[in-house]
C-alpha cells in the first residue's frame, strides 16, 4: 500500500541534533490533485536559501539537493516545503503536496559519508557523567576494577548509541542531562544507604559489606536507567498531566477532590492527596512539577529494594536471596511499565502496603503495644489506605488474609499479636475513613448502588463485562475485549489473565514463586507461621490469594484494580528463593541462575527503550 502525507502550504520538517556538517537530501513526492485543480509548484528551503524548485507531475518523483553545513544551523537541520495550497471539494483543510519519503545523509564530498560529527557539548556530558560513576564506585566500596567498570559505562553506551542510534543520543542533547542524573542517582542511594543499613539491623536482617555493596549498585542502577529514560525527550509519559494538576491543586490547599477512574467502570472516586503532600519539599526546592513525579517515582520504586532484601534475608535466610529477588523485582517488566504510564501514586501505595509486609513478616513478635513493631504497623497502614483508592482494597485484604493464615497455623504462634496486628488495621481504616473517606459517603455510596444496579442488568441477562484486565495497549498483547455471553466469559477471562501473566511477569516467574515458595514450605516438616520464614509463606499466601480475589472482582464486576503490580514483591521473592535454590546446587546452578537475572535485566532495558521511543504514541 502506498503510505503519504498530505503537506500544507507551507510546512517544515525539522531534523534536530543530525550534526552540523553537509547533507544530501533525498525527497520523493507526487503532485497527484484532484481534476481542474492548478498542478503544484513546490520550492524547498533551508536557512533562507533556496536548494530546490520544482512542479512535480501527477507521478511518484524523487529529487536530490545538496544542503552545504552553514546551513545545518546549531546541528538541528530545518527544511522548509513551500507549495501552492488547495483545498479540496467540501473540505476547507489547505493541502500541498503528498510526501511519501525524505531521506537525509552525510555527503560524501565531505569525506564524512557513514559517520555524523556529534555536538560538541556531548563530550562533557559522558566525561561528567563517567567522572560521577567512578566516584560513586569507590563510595560504596568497589576496587580499582569496579570503579574501572562504573567510570567506564556512560562512555561505552554513547559510543553504542552513537554507532546505531546516535539520534535516540544527541536528541534535544539528552546526554546533557547524564551527569546531574548520575548525580541524582549517588545521593540518593547514599542518603538511603546509611539509614537503611540501621533499619535492616533494627529488623535483624543486618547486610555485610558485600551485601551492602551490592544492593546499593543494584539501586543506584535502577534510579540512574529509570531517572534517565523518564527525562528523554522522545518519552511520552501517559499520566504525567494528571499527576502535575493534582500537586498543583495540593499545593494550593485543595486537598479533598474526586476523579474519573475507567478501572471502576468509568466511575469518580475519592483520590488521596498522601503522595502530592510528600512531594511539596521536593517541589518548593525544584519548582517543576513534572520533574518532582519524575523523581518521586523512580525514587519510591526504586526504594522497595530495601523492604525486599530485608524479607529475603530475614525470612528466607539468606542475603543473596535477597540480592536476587531485588534484581527481579527492578528488572520484570511490570516493574518497568509503570514509568511511561506514570501511575505515581499507585507507585507510592504498593510501596506502602510492602513496608506492611516486611513489618508482618520480620517484626511479628514486636506487634504488641510495648513494643515498637504494633507502632510502626499502624502509621504504615494509614498511610496505605490513603497511598490511592486501588491499594486500599487490596492492601486491607491481603494483611486480613495474612493474619488469618498466621492465625490457623500449627505451632506456638503467639496469637495475641495477630489479634492485636488485626485491631490495628482496624484502627487504621477506621481513623482514615474519618479523616478523609468520610467527605466522600455520598460519592462512595453512590458508587455501590451503580455496581449493584450493574450485577442486577448482569443477572438478568444483560451481561456485557471487560475481560481483558485494566491496561489496554496492544504493543504488550492487551487487546481490550468484553464479554458478550457465559461462555466467552470464560474463555476471554481466562485468555486474558494469560495474556496479562506474559505481558507484565513473561509467565515462568508466577510458576517460579510457586516453586520457591513450595520449596520454602519443604525444608519444614509442617506449616507454622512462628518463624519469618513461616510468616514470609503466610504473607506469600495472603498477598496471592488478594490478587486472585481480585482478578476475579474485575472478571464478574467489571471493577479493575492493578493487581499484577501489586504481586510484584511476593514474585519476585518467591523467584528469588528459587533461583537460591538452584544456586545451592553446584556451580551450573550459580551459572544458570545468574544468566537468569542476566536476561530479565536486559530485557528490562530492552523494554524500557521501547516504551520511550514507540509506545503510545
Amino acid at each position: 500500500s502506498l503510505h503519504f502525507r498530505w503537506s500544507t502550504g507551507d510546512s517544515l520538517v525539522t531534523l534536530r541534533d543530525v550534526g552540523r556538517q553537509d547533507f544530501e537530501v533525498v525527497l520523493t513526492v507526487s503532485g497527484s490533485r484532484p481534476p481542474g485543480l492548478p498542478p503544484p509548484s513546490m520550492r524547498v528551503s533551508a536557512g533562507g536559501r533556496t536548494l530546490l524548485e520544482a512542479d512535480p507531475p501527477p507521478q511518484i518523483t524523487s529529487y536530490s539537493f545538496h544542503v552545504p553545513a552553514d546551513l545545518v544551523e546549531h546541528g538541528t537541520l530545518a527544511l522548509r516545503l513551500a507549495v501552492n495550497p488547495f483545498s479540496p471539494p467540501g473540505d476547507e483543510r489547505e493541502l500541498g503536496i503528498q510526501a511519501l519519503r525524505l531521506q537525509v545523509s552525510p555527503s560524501a564530498a565531505t569525506g564524512t559519508e557513514g559517520f555524523v560529527l556529534p555536538p560538541a557539548g556531548l563530550l562533557a556530558g559522558v566525561l561528567g557523567a563517567c567522572a560521577l560513576l567512578g566516584l560513586g564506585s569507590a563510595l560504596m566500596g568497589w576496587g580499582v576494577g569496579g570503579v574501572a567498570v562504573g567510570a567506564s559505562l556512560p562512555g561505552l553506551l554513547a559510543f553504542g548509541l552513537l554507532t546505531l542510534d546516535r539520534l535516540w543520543l544527541t536528541s534535544r542533547q539528552w546526554y546533557g542531562v547524564w551527569p546531574q542524573v548520575v548525580a541524582a542517582g549517588l545521593a540518593f542511594t547514599l542518603l538511603v544507604g546509611g539509614p537503611g543499613g540501621w533499619l535492616l539491623r533494627r529488623g535483624g536482617a543486618g547486610w555485610s559489606s558485600g551485601q551492602r555493596r551490592a544492593l546499593l549498585t543494584i539501586m543506584l542502577a535502577a534510579f540512574v536507567v529509570r531517572l534517565a529514560g523518564q527525562l528523554h525527550p522522545e518519552i511520552f509519559i501517559v499520566d504525567l498531566g494528571f499527576h502535575v494538576h493534582r500537586l498543583e491543586a495540593v499545593q494550593s490547599g485543595q486537598l479533598f477532590f474526586t476523579t474519573f477512574a475507567s478501572e471502576s467502570g468509568g466511575r469518580y472516586n475519592a483520590y488521596p492527596p498522601t503522595a502530592y503532600l510528600l512531594m511539596l519539599p521536593l517541589q518548593w526546592l525544584l519548582n517543576d512539577r513534572g520533574l518532582v513525579i519524575r523523581l518521586f517515582m523512580v525514587g519510591v520504586s526504586t526504594l522497595g529494594v530495601l523492604p525486599v532484601f530485608y524479607l529475603g534475608k530475614r525470612a528466607l535466610g539468606s542475603g543473596r536471596a535477597g540480592l536476587l529477588s531485588s534484581a527481579l523485582y527492578l528488572s520484570m517488566p511490570i516493574s518497568v511499565l509503570p514509568f511511561s504510564w506514570g501511575i505515581a501514586t499507585n507507585l507510592f501505595g504498593d510501596f506502602m502496603s510492602l513496608v506492611v509486609l516486611a513489618i508482618l513478616v520480620g517484626l511479628y513478635k514486636a506487634l504488641q503495644p510495648r513494643r515498637l513493631g504494633l507502632w510502626l504497623l499502624l502509621p504504615a497502614l494509614f498511610t496505605a489506605f490513603l497511598g490511592h483508592p486501588a491499594v486500599v482494597q487490596l492492601v486491607g485484604t491481603a494483611t486480613v488474609l495474612t493474619l488469618a493464615l498466621m492465625f490457623v497455623s500449627r505451632g506456638t504462634v503467639p496469637k495475641k499479636n495477630t489479634a492485636w496486628a488485626l485491631g490495628a488495621v482496624v484502627v487504621a481504616a477506621g481513623v482514615a475513613y474519618v479523616v478523609y473517606y468520610s467527605h466522600f459517603s455520598d460519592t462512595l455510596t453512590g458508587n455501590l448502588a451503580d455496581v449493584g444496579r450493574s450485577i442486577g442488568a448482569q443477572a438478568g441477562g444483560g451481561l456485557h463485562v471487560k475481560i481483558s484486565g485494566a491496561v489496554d495497549d496492544r504493543s504488550l498483547g492487551l487487546i481490550p475485549e468484553y464479554a458478550e455471553t457465559r461462555s466467552q466469559w470464560l474463555r476471554g477471562g481466562l485468555r486474558g489473565l494469560a495474556r496479562e501473566a506474559q505481558a507484565y511477569y513473561h509467565s515462568w516467574p508466577l510458576a517460579g514463586a510457586l516453586l520457591g515458595y513450595v520449596f520454602v514450605q519443604s525444608r519444614r516438616r509442617k506449616f507454622a507461621a512462628r518463624g519469618p520464614r513461616g510468616r514470609m509463606l503466610a504473607a506469600g499466601g495472603g498477598w496471592s490469594l488478594a490478587v486472585a480475589l481480585f482478578a476475579l472482582v474485575g472478571l464478574v464486576f467489571n471493577l479493575y484494580v492493578r493487581y499484577m503490580l501489586f504481586a510484584l514483591p511476593v514474585v519476585a521473592l518467591g523467584a528469588g528463593a528459587l533461583l537460591r535454590a538452584v544456586e545451592r546446587r553446584n556451580r551450573w546452578g550459580r551459572l544458570l541462575a545468574l544468566l537468569v537475572v542476566l536476561l530479565f535485566v536486559v530485557e528490562a532495558l530492552v523494554l524500557w527503550g521501547y516504551r520511550i521511543t514507540y509506545s503510545l504514541k
